[in-house]
């Protein structure tokens, strides 16, 4: 049975996935500069029979807005409605805390995390922050109200 739960972003799961996650980015953006450390009360890791499987974190920069960072399953575990699954939790989380907006970052070149957003009813918008410019960002927002 999967289940999802809350870690540290020092666990050694999360470090597992955040590495494979890494490496599958720098394969798709060869010149991709490395990642900020995650900075984040909320990282959620689902598993099934003590193998981790996906996560992703939540990144709080006001008390209305939040950012979803790190949205990763291991390629052997996709398509099982896992990223959704970990994405629905993340909103739960969020709303819990009173944010009402949520925003994301993926390139361009991964069709998938695309077409997931935009199912899950998030909409397109300009690059924010520090992902202005960037020509690879494709940035959505989902108001949770």
């Amino acid at each position: 049975m999967l289940t999802v739960d809350q870690r540290e972003v020092s666990d050694p799961w999360v470090q597992q996935l955040i590495v494979a996650l890494d490496q599958e980015l720098l394969q798709i953006y060869p010149d991709m500069p490395p990642a900020s450390p995650l900075k984040t009360p909320c990282m959620l890791v689902a598993a099934l029979d003590a193998t981790p499987l996906g996560c992703v974190a939540l990144h709080i920069y006001s008390s209305t807005e939040a950012e979803i960072k790190r949205l990763y399953v291991i390629p052997s575990a996709r398509a099982r409605g896992i990223a959704r699954h970990l994405l629905v939790l993340i909103e739960e989380q969020a709303v819990a805390r009173g944010l009402t907006r949520m925003l994301v970052e993926t390139g361009n070149l991964q069709p998938a995390a695309i077409a997931l957003y935009l199912r899950m009813g998030y909409s397109e918008i300009a690059p924010f922050g520090h992902y202005v410019g960037n020509p690879v960002s494709r940035c959505f927002e989902k108001s949770l109200v």
